[in-house]
């Protein structure tokens, strides 16, 4: 899959440069430190893609995001937005 370019809104978490990283590696970054409304920005097809080689127990970030991504994982992949998903994860959708 070729590297899709993200919202400008995520630049920021990007302090030591975006040159050479893998997109596990950028899912990860946004994960451990974006606010959540930036956190939706990131484009969901690269969350289908990657999150699966995340792993939510070594992420540096709260308990209660950790528990958000193991909540969320089930319906990443039958759905094909962010709020897809999280109205999935509800039981909404």
């Amino acid at each position: 899959m070729q590297k899709q370019k993200l919202n400008k809104r995520l630049d920021k978490y990007f302090w030591d440069g975006q040159s050479n990283l893998s997109e596990p590696f950028i899912l990860r970054r946004i994960i451990e430190y974006a606010s959540f409304p930036d956190l939706l920005l990131y484009p969901f097809e690269q969350l289908k893609c990657h999150m699966s080689s995340i792993q939510i127990d070594r992420l540096r970030t709260s308990e209660k995001r950790k528990e958000f991504f193991r909540l969320l994982c089930p319906y990443i992949d039958h759905s094909d937005t962010w709020d897809e998903a999280v109205m999935k994860m509800l039981h909404l959708g």
